[in-house]
């Protein structure tokens, strides 16, 4: 037996050690807290349903990992509703377990690929740690981090499920994923329950959040109909193709209906790219789109709001494109030059946000733009640190287009498109929809790494 596999055997070990020790502490727990909790039916009936998944976590981390994704979409409005405090429930449960789940896979899986993940990660992680050791409020920041090392996870099971041969049925639970929440956002608009202001939310907590993760699910769907299976891959049957058909104009109509004007736009970008390179025919269709779109009165609303309100006044005559550049100024305004270098610390700019901004009433906001709140809480070291995570994963992508031109392309157009959200909301707190995004990026990423060994022992 060689070192490598003993090493692997101890860590299998003490990981089941560890985990039948957290499930008996676990049932300990549930009966400590039924008392106080006992009011929130959601709260004591899905506690225990976490108790399978646990011990799936050792019989099959995989099958785990698949369900945990294939369904966290349809969850945040059972979680809201199942929380242990106002900062956690079972919502942080499920992101410790998706870790243990990514653990025990990386103990199995491929170490090239866990280490390649790691150097990606490190800094940032380091980062965030180090935030929260001078966040104006713990157990918030914690929180945020236990949310950004789960993103770490699902990138590094991406990265090993490309290596196994399994893009493509990772893919597929992603874009399957989608049919309950789509089922759900056609009941709403069927029935006239809609989200504030008449837009499409389905099982998502804001509609925003539902744009972007069905621009995801399209990107994902639109890789697995160009592209076909590898070795050990089955290829997709009649129903399936069918299936993918249908689900393609109704990612298409449900992100209209969000009326995420982001989304919108990123949607816009790829199809454009797609169209002068791969598809001219594409660049009818997105004109064709495009004309139907503006005739639509939500889109044409959503348009004209942009031209008006755009002098401070209140929040109530200020439109929604007016009002982030307003708490984007005010917030950046209100900083101490001394705290450019390291910032305020995690969850800074929604703590002080009262304090500075003249519209909050009291009410703490996010700032509604990633880059102006990585400054603010993490100053120029977080900035610089981010930079360059995010500039790696641009240059592997621009490697990879000498192998393969289309994953390449579609990599790289998730990166800019994720970049693109994160300059108008707060995509990093988005944690259903960063699941998916990190999950695929870390497959397309380890395409891009392979990529890298291939050209360098040419």
């Amino acid at each position: 037996m060689n070192s490598a596999t003993h090493s692997n055997q101890i860590l299998y070990g003490l990981g089941l050690i560890t985990g039948v020790a957290a499930l008996l502490l676990f049932g300990a727990a549930v009966g400590l807290y039924a008392n106080k909790f006992g009011e929130h039916l959601v709260l004591m009936l899905g506690t225990p349903l976490l108790i399978p998944l646990g011990l799936l976590l050792f019989v099959n981390p995989r099958l785990l990992f698949y369900v945990l994704i294939g369904t966290r979409c349809a969850l945040d409005p059972i979680l809201e509703s199942a929380r242990f405090s106002s900062s956690f429930g079972l919502g942080a449960l499920l992101n410790m377990l998706l870790v243990a789940c990514a653990v025990m896979i990386s103990i199995q899986g491929d170490k090239a690929r866990l280490k390649q993940s790691v150097l990606l990660w490190a800094l940032p992680i380091l980062v965030m740690i180090f935030g929260v050791t001078y966040a104006p409020d713990p157990l918030a920041a914690l929180k945020r981090l236990i949310a950004f090392i789960s993103y770490f996870s699902v990138f590094t099971v991406g990265m090993i499920l490309f290596e196994e041969k399994k893009l493509r049925t990772l893919l597929r639970v992603v874009v399957m994923s989608s049919a309950l929440p789509i089922a759900v956002g056609l009941y709403q608009l069927s029935t006239g329950s809609l989200a504030a202001e008449g837009r499409l939310a389905a099982t998502f907590t804001h509609p925003n959040i539902f744009a972007f993760y069905c621009l995801l699910v399209l990107i994902a769907l639109v890789y697995l109909r160009r592209t076909s299976a590898g070795p050990g891959e089955s290829e997709p049957g009649r129903l399936e193709s069918a299936t993918h058909s249908v689900l393609f104009v109704l990612l298409l109509v449900s992100i209209v209906l969000t009326q995420t004007r982001s989304a919108w736009v990123a949607l816009t970008l790829i199809a454009l790219t797609y169209g002068v390179v791969f598809s001219r025919k594409t660049l009818l269709w997105l004109l064709l789109g495009l004309l139907l779109a503006a005739l639509t009165p939500e889109v044409q609303e959503r348009i004209v709001d942009l031209f008006s309100g755009n002098e401070v006044a209140n929040y109530g005559k200020l439109n929604s494109f007016a009002w982030r550049q307003y708490i984007w100024e005010s917030g950046l305004n209100w900083m101490n030059s001394s705290r450019y270098l390291l910032g305020y610390g995690i969850g800074g700019f929604y703590h002080y946000s009262p304090e500075f901004f003249p519209l909050s009433g009291g009410t703490h906001y996010g700032a509604h733009n990633v880059f102006v709140e990585r400054f603010f809480d993490g100053g120029v070291l977080a900035v610089g640190v981010f930079a360059i995570f995010f500039l790696a994963q641009i240059r592997k992508a621009f490697v990879l287009i000498r192998h393969d031109h289309f994953t390449a392309l579609v990599f790289l157009g998730m990166i800019l498109s994720y970049l693109t959200l994160n300059a108008s909301d707060n995509v990093v707190d988005y944690l259903a929809y960063n699941w998916y995004y990190w999950a695929v990026a870390g497959a397309f990423y380890a395409a891009a790494c392979q990529a890298t060994s291939s050209r360098l022992r040419s």
